[in-house]
């Protein structure tokens, strides 16, 4: 096969970093992974996720034009981890030669101080607690409020600028205008779930500049999963809710090689007695594209749902994931799979050399 020339292509400085000894009582470490377009096409990143919750990524939310650079950020929670680590934060892309780019981060978080050469004395910092709010369940039919607390716990009087990077379904109550060394103050962050678009997981930082030579710089981070909100239902509101039923769950696209094009499709049916409402048909991996006509099937009506899975570079069994939100109260958030079999290619064999 011909390889791809013509397209987005993402090129990475590095791709694993190793903290080394660090102490648990910094946190956080962090690290930027910086990245280039080589290529021709406009480069975005589609989403990145990490190995385990206790690290939490950012990164170039804007289009990449060529020759452009971007980053991927890797933050690490220190507390409670004594011990080596080593976690995976995935990228993916529409970069043609690597559309998913696995990073690195390793290192040792020890209890006690790190002895240097020179005794090092702490001076302090913005302290958030806890650094990440948490919304786990928020419900799409109300808002719901939680609360930290900020600490100056620097040794000078630190005044705090207005908020950044603060979305349209947020709101933060309390902010102080100033803190002096060792004062704290309770603010409340306040999500509204009738104002956010998509269900699930979704997590944001938010920036909070500062006068303080120490950290100009600061901010915590607000994680949410949306869920729809459904009343108690009897035995008879249920006969008469809808019901999605899919012909199928798990389609085996059987074996090929990496670089083939697949398409199929699923038939989604509400068997119910109302009207069901399709709110998202998401694919965990860029690689499936999804195709459907209409978000609300009348009782009785079907639908076909078209997928079209691009293998790409990708070798071995691949299961590929779909996940369903739909208004069905008995189930509404499942799972659909793509299975295919992708036998690595044999290398080619230098026909004067054995090896």
């Amino acid at each position: 096969m011909t390889p791809k020339t013509d397209g987005a292509k993402i090129e990475f400085s590095e791709k694993q970093h190793n903290f080394g000894d660090i102490r648990e009582d910094i946190k956080y470490a962090t690290h930027r992974f910086s990245f280039k377009n080589i290529g021709n096409r406009d480069l975005f990143i589609n989403t990145v996720q990490t190995s385990c919750g206790c690290t939490t990524p950012d990164w170039t939310r804007d289009t990449i034009k060529p020759g452009g650079s971007g980053f991927v950020d890797a933050k690490y929670e220190t507390i409670g981890r004594i011990g080596s680590f080593q976690k995976t934060i995935t990228v993916y892309s529409n970069a043609v030669n690597f559309p998913f780019v696995h990073l690195d981060i390793l290192g040792n978080v020890q209890k006690e101080i790190i002895k240097k050469e020179a005794e090092y004395v702490s001076p302090g910092q913005i302290i958030f607690n806890p650094s990440t709010i948490n919304f786990k369940p928020l419900f799409d039919h109300k808002s719901d409020t939680q609360t930290f607390r900020i600490t100056n716990g620097t040794t000078f009087s630190t005044q705090f600028s207005g908020l950044e990077n603060l979305p349209a379904f947020c709101q933060v109550i309390g902010m102080p205008q100033n803190l002096e060394p060792n004062e704290s103050a309770k603010v409340k962050v306040v999500l509204d779930g009738r104002k956010i678009n998509a269900y699930g997981f979704g997590a944001f930082e938010v920036a909070v500049p500062t006068d303080n030579m120490l950290y100009p710089y600061t901010g915590f981070y607000v994680a949410y999963d949306r869920k729809q909100y459904f009343p108690k239902l009897g035995s008879r509101e249920m006969s008469k809710a809808p019901k999605l039923t899919t012909d199928k769950t798990v389609i085996d696209l059987g074996s090929a090689e990496s670089g083939e094009i697949f398409n199929t499709q699923f038939t989604f049916t509400n068997s119910g007695k109302t009207d069901l409402k399709i709110h998202e048909i998401t694919p965990q991996c860029p690689c499936v594209k999804v195709e459907f006509t209409k978000n609300t099937l009348k009782p009785g009506e079907s639908m076909v749902v078209k997928m079209r899975f691009d293998t790409g570079i990708k070798h071995g069994k691949s299961t590929q994931t779909i996940s369903v939100i739909c208004n069905d109260p008995a189930q509404s958030e499942r799972s659909l799979y793509l299975v295919a079999h992708l036998p690595e290619r044999e290398k080619p064999k230098c026909a004067t050399c054995p090896r």
